[in-house]
């Protein structure tokens, strides 16, 4: 019993994973399983904010540009140049990551409202030039016919489980790394990291791409899902979910990110029973959650655990 508690208060994330694994096997409907696809695809965008906004301290609010980079980057290789999925998916997140290099730049001298305003405006103008460009995009009618990295829906699941796993295992060493560290202290003060040898620009340049990276995954992965874009799936109401997600999730926590998200994304579909009031009771359990997020946290249920478990030491004396 220990030693389950042991491993349950520090692997809460791999345990997370193997009840994932588990769900083809209980046979969810079709529905509800995509769902839970679309749960594992938004708990990467979460992780990307995670490295903006928890670990460096940069608010961005247009990551739903981002996502709609990657995934109409996705679309287009494999609708209109006939380029493999595969090679679309390594694609997509490589031009967000250049895209959100771009981005990054004037969070050199830009910060707070200034720095926020800018990310809106980019999410904004990425929606706007895919509803105008409708020769290349498609633009209000959306496009079609996109094909599928995986086309079964099983292989395809487990596929994007062991990718927000990896991804998820990653930004937890990330943050223990050097440039981890580096990121943490320019959140803390960017004056201080300065003087201490961190450089600055090149760090939140760094933190932009790598969280730019992992949205244009994140929508690569978005276009296979559905098969199908439409730049209302790109609006700036999109981006505040996410952050919504991050911030339910612990800010700078990874596992309460990848929980956070599919929690979000399923709890409007848990809810589906209560027809036209389900949207008034979805966001009461939000703001219940956000007011008692200090104690409903992946953090507290690592505390909760360790005290059961010291107890139970205390009880074999």
């Amino acid at each position: 019993m220990q030693k389950m508690l042991g491993l349950l208060k520090n692997n809460i994330l791999l345990i997370i994973v193997l009840a994932l694994v588990l769900v083809p096997l209980l046979g969810v409907p079709s529905y509800q399983f995509y769902i839970i696809e679309r749960g594992l695809q938004n708990a990467i965008i979460v992780i990307s904010l995670v490295i903006l906004l928890g670990y460096t301290g940069l608010l961005s609010l247009g990551h739903a540009g981002l996502l709609a980079v990657g995934a109409y980057t996705y679309g287009l290789l494999v609708v209109s140049a006939g380029v493999s999925p595969w090679l679309a998916i390594i694609a997509a997140p490589v031009l967000t990551a250049i895209m959100g290099a771009l981005l990054g730049i004037p969070s050199f001298k830009l910060t707070g409202p200034f720095l926020v305003v800018t990310t809106i405006a980019f999410g904004e103008i990425a929606r706007i030039l895919i509803l105008n460009w409708d020769t290349f995009t498609g633009g209000p009618y959306g496009l079609n016919g996109i094909d599928a990295l995986i086309p079964n829906s099983k292989g395809m699941y487990f596929f994007m489980l062991a990718l927000v796993y990896c991804v998820a295992v990653a930004t937890q060493r990330l943050s223990k790394s050097r440039i981890g560290l580096a990121f943490k202290a320019i959140k803390e003060d960017e004056i201080a990291a300065e003087v201490m040898g961190v450089n600055v620009r090149r760090h939140k340049l760094l933190a932009f791409s790598i969280s730019s990276f992992l949205a244009g995954l994140s929508g690569g992965l978005f276009a296979s899902l559905t098969g199908y874009l439409n730049p209302d799936s790109f609006t700036f109401a999109e981006s505040a979910t996410y952050l919504l997600m991050v911030v339910l999730g612990g800010m700078s926590n990874v596992t309460g990110a990848v929980a956070s998200a599919l929690a979000v994304t399923g709890l409007p579909e848990v809810l589906r029973f209560m027809a036209r009031s389900r949207m008034v009771v979805y966001s009461l359990v939000l703001l219940l959650v956000i007011r008692f997020s200090g104690r409903l946290n992946v953090e507290t249920f690592k505390k909760v655990f360790g005290k059961k478990n010291e107890a139970s030491l205390g009880g074999g004396e």
